[in-house]
């Protein structure tokens, strides 16, 4: 189901990469940055719907991936990224010992995500040469882009999974 799941994503990945050219010149450099939580999508999700060792990891290296087979223009740089966001779903669920997902989980999985992908940013983008009302502004929003759209969205499709009863399938 994580496979299938994140190449799915992977998939809608690739159309949302074709529409960021143009939303960046719509949105602008700062505003931009609401679109992140959609993107760390792959990494929450697979943490978010089943809680074990690895799967955010897995979930959103195989989603860059798919990404990258389908022709995002970004290459190995989304891979990279994926990697960030699942260490920083990973590092929060094993803080928490994969126990019952909290909000305090979901707080330190939302500030990691943002810390080591736009650390990333850093050397590959050149998020250093911004200026620093800029950074903490584009942090800011990648923070609440996050929380909002990863986090809740992944609970709404996991409420969502559990009603039509494929949570439970295979158990």
């Amino acid at each position: 189901m994580i496979a299938m799941m994140s190449g799915v994503i992977g998939v809608v990945f690739t159309f949302l990469d074709s529409m960021y050219n143009p939303l960046s010149n719509l949105l602008g450099p700062i505003l931009i940055s609401s679109t992140f939580g959609i993107y760390a999508l792959s990494a929450i999700l697979p943490g978010v719907l089943f809680n074990k060792p690895m799967v955010s990891l897995i979930g959103a290296i195989f989603a860059a991936g798919i990404n990258i087979l389908t022709g995002n223009p970004y290459g190995i740089h989304i891979m990279v990224a994926g990697i960030c966001q699942g260490l920083g779903m990973e590092v929060a669920l094993y803080l928490n010992k994969y126990k019952k997902i909290n909000i305090w989980t979901y707080l330190i999985a939302s500030i990691l995500i943002v810390l080591f992908v736009t650390t990333r940013d850093y050397f590959v983008f050149s998020f250093g040469a911004l200026t620093l009302n800029i950074k903490i502004i584009t942090v800011i929003i990648r923070f609440l882009s996050t929380f909002i759209l990863g986090i809740i969205f992944s609970k709404l499709i996991r409420v969502a999974l559990s009603k039509v009863g494929l949570l439970s399938y295979g158990k």
